[in-house]
């Protein structure tokens, strides 16, 4: 199943709503639990997603991710990255060391300081990237098909503001 399909079902099944009116805290409490749900469902959804990655273009979605940053920022510092992504820059390195035994990320040395290191994408992750937004492209046209047009900019209004809720939360920790 890919995610098309799981956030199709996930916008379609309403089974946790009451078929009677409730009352307003009854309601609440309903919309809650239906929210959790969703979320966990929604956890899942992501983790197939990350498999989709892996299976399909034989890299882990921290590499896509990875490789998405470099080319949407232009080659970029080791340690920017490191910092941008959260991770120890041993981490990173060690990322990195089979990322470029796939061919897909590059190590380029600074001409002007031997000591940094920059990190590029290949024609490979370039291809790869590519054939990804392609799949995510037809994924979004796919679902812009299916919900009327007001369904569809609240549901896209929705993720927004999920993801920035989620983002904030994050970087509180």
């Amino acid at each position: 199943m890919n995610i098309v399909a799981i956030i199709l079902y996930m916008s379609i099944t309403n089974s946790s709503i009451p078929t009677s009116a409730p009352s307003s805290s009854q309601s609440d409490q309903s919309d809650v639990i239906r929210l959790e749900n969703i979320l966990i469902e929604l956890n899942y959804a992501f983790r197939k997603h990350r498999d989709l990655i892996k299976q399909k273009y034989k890299i882990s979605a921290l590499e896509m991710e990875l490789i998405k940053y470099v080319i949407l920022n232009g080659s970029q510092k080791m340690k920017a990255i490191s910092e941008a992504f959260h991770i120890k820059l041993s981490t990173l390195t060690s990322i990195i060391d089979k990322a470029e035994k796939q061919r897909i990320l590059k190590r380029v040395n600074s001409k002007e300081d031997r000591r940094v290191v920059f990190l590029d994408t290949t024609k490979k992750g370039q291809n790869i990237f590519e054939e990804y937004s392609k799949f995510l492209r037809e994924t979004a046209v796919t679902m812009q098909e299916y919900f009327d047009e007001d369904s569809f900019n609240y549901f896209v209004e929705g993720l927004e503001s999920f993801t920035r809720y989620s983002l904030e939360e994050s970087e509180a920790l």
